[in-house]
C-alpha cells in the first residue's frame, strides 16, 4: 500500500486562528464543513478547494506550504487515476484507503487531545493520601503527556489490515471494570503496565475508560519519567 508523505500527528497538531496546522487539518475541515463521507471522499471537489487554499498560501508567502503541496499532488494523482482504465484502479484504491486511514487517525487523536485538555486542566493540582502518609500536593501530568504516552503505545500495537474487522466487542463498561480491578490490587500503576501489550482496539477503548475514571475523579495522573506516567487511585 502506498504511504502518504505527511507529518506525524504531534507535529501537525498546533492550531492557530484562521490557519490550518497541516494538510490533514485542512482536509478534515473541508470534509466536516460540507458533511461529506470520510469513507467516500469526492476527490474532484476536495482537490479543487484544497488547491484554492494552497494557492492563497503561496500568494501570502505562508510557512509550511510545502507539506500542503505534497498533499495536493497526492489528491491530483488520485483524481487522475480515477479517469484511467481499470488496470490502475488498485493503486487508486490503495491511495484512497491510506488517505482515509490517516484522516480517521488524525481526527481521533485530535479529539483525544481536546477531551484530555478539558478534563485534566480542571485538575492541575490535587491532593492524595498514600500509605497513611500526610496529604501531598502533586503536579498532575499535562494533557499532552497523556496523549503522547497513548500515541507511543498505538505505534507499538499491531497495525490491522484495512479490511480487518474485530469479531469481539470491547465495551467501555467492561474496560472501566477491568481498570478498577487493577486498583483493587494496588494504588499506583504505570501507564505502560496498564496499557502495554493490548491490541489496538482494546487499547483505544481502555484509554477512553481511563479518561472516564479521571473525569469522575477516581484516578489521577502524574509524570513517572522516561516517557511513562503514574496512574494513581484517589
Amino acid at each position: 500500500m502506498a504511504t502518504l508523505p505527511v507529518r506525524k500527528f504531534w507535529d501537525l497538531y498546533e492550531v492557530h486562528l484562521e490557519v490550518f496546522s497541516g494538510p490533514l487539518d485542512l482536509l478534515l475541515y473541508l470534509i466536516q464543513r460540507d458533511e461529506l463521507d470520510i469513507y467516500d471522499i469526492p476527490i474532484a471537489k476536495i482537490t479543487s478547494e484544497f488547491l484554492g487554499y494552497v494557492e492563497r498560501m503561496r500568494e501570502l508567502n505562508m510557512e509550511g506550504v510545502g507539506d500542503f503541496l505534497v498533499m495536493a499532488a497526492t489528491l491530483m494523482r488520485i483524481k487522475a487515476q480515477s479517469l484511467l482504465p481499470s488496470k490502475f484502479e488498485e493503486e487508486e484504491v490503495d491511495l484512497r484507503e491510506e488517505l482515509t486511514r490517516q484522516l480517521l487517525e488524525y481526527r481521533f487523536y485530535r479529539e483525544v487531545v481536546r477531551v484530555l485538555a478539558g478534563r485534566l486542566e480542571e485538575q492541575r493540582k490535587v491532593f492524595f493520601r498514600r500509605g497513611g502518609l500526610r496529604h501531598e500536593e502533586v503536579e498532575e501530568a499535562s494533557p499532552f503527556d497523556l496523549a503522547l504516552a497513548f500515541l507511543r503505545l498505538t505505534e507499538e500495537a499491531p497495525e490491522p489490515s484495512y479490511q480487518e474487522v474485530s469479531t469481539e466487542e470491547v465495551s467501555l463498561e467492561e474496560r472501566i471494570s477491568w481498570l478498577e480491578s487493577w486498583f483493587q490490587l494496588g494504588e499506583r500503576w504505570s501507564f505502560r503496565q496498564l496499557m502495554g501489550g493490548l491490541d489496538r482496539l482494546t487499547l483505544v477503548v481502555s484509554f477512553f475508560a481511563l479518561l472516564e475514571l479521571i473525569r469522575l475523579g477516581r484516578l489521577l495522573v502524574r509524570p513517572a519519567g522516561e516517557g511513562d506516567l503514574w496512574i494513581l487511585r484517589r
